[in-house]
């Protein structure tokens, strides 16, 4: 059986305070190839300039106007636009030969287009 005595434990406890201290003081050494400068302080960069966008006008000539020429007018609207009567007209399309052209809608009565509907 091992029995330690006062002393002995003491000494142990010397010993393991020793090592302690010795430990704890090599961790404030530095080591070989690291750095014993301060660490750096961030520095803060300044904002950058403010840029103003000045919107450029542009201008863009209106478009041309392009005069598309009138339709020759049927003899119906010709009729209608000098003032003639409906009878005038129907008398003009039976004078011209009675011309399909002159009914749209094949009902047998000419210039409905221009007088109104006749029947």
């Amino acid at each position: 059986m091992l029995s330690v005595s006062a002393a002995g434990t003491r000494i142990v406890a010397a010993a393991l305070s020793g090592v302690i201290a010795l430990g704890l003081a090599a961790c404030a050494q530095p080591v070989d190839g690291t750095s014993t400068a301060a660490p750096r302080t961030s520095t803060s960069t300044p904002p950058p300039a403010t840029v103003t966008v000045t919107p450029s006008t542009v201008y863009v000539p209106p478009p041309a106007t392009v005069t598309v020429p009138d339709k020759p007018l049927t003899p119906c609207q010709k009729l209608h636009a000098a003032g003639y009567s409906y009878d005038v007209a129907y008398a003009a399309w039976a004078d011209a030969g009675f011309p399909a052209n002159w009914d749209a809608d094949k009902d047998g009565l000419p210039c409905e287009q221009s007088y109104g509907e006749q029947n």
